[in-house]
């Protein structure tokens, strides 16, 4: 008889996409599934070991995005606008509902203690 194969015969059909597999499925996770499907054709799948996405931090937190608070650090602050942009990008994309996305104005404001200039 002959030896067993060790991979599949080739087929006649269309090629299948690559498939990875990703390990968390809070912020980064997804967003590297997501982004790997739609901008290069790879599926994804998400394993955590809680199973359920955004378990931990990533779906406890508020999430706040500033756009200009770290333009006086590089390149952090390239960073940070990069990712501001993102977020609106996605909520176009998915709807803003489906990603929970609300822009808000805000502002900050420094309170310090006239005699020491700390905080108070």
């Amino acid at each position: 008889s002959p030896p067993p194969r060790m991979s599949s015969p080739p087929s006649d059909g269309p090629p299948h996409p690559p498939t990875v597999v990703v390990a968390g499925a809070g912020v980064v996770g997804t967003s590297a599934a997501y982004y790997l499907a739609a901008n290069h054709g790879i599926r994804a799948t998400l394993v955590d070991p809680t199973g359920s996405v955004a378990p931990a931090a990533s779906g406890k937190a508020g999430g706040f995005l500033a756009l200009d608070w770290n333009d006086h650090v590089r390149p952090l602050g390239q960073l940070a606008r990069r990712s501001f942009a993102l977020h609106a990008q996605l909520a176009e994309e998915l709807g803003a509902g489906v990603v929970m996305y609300r822009k808000m104005t805000c502002a900050a404001v420094s309170v310090r203690d006239q005699g020491t200039g700390r905080p108070s």
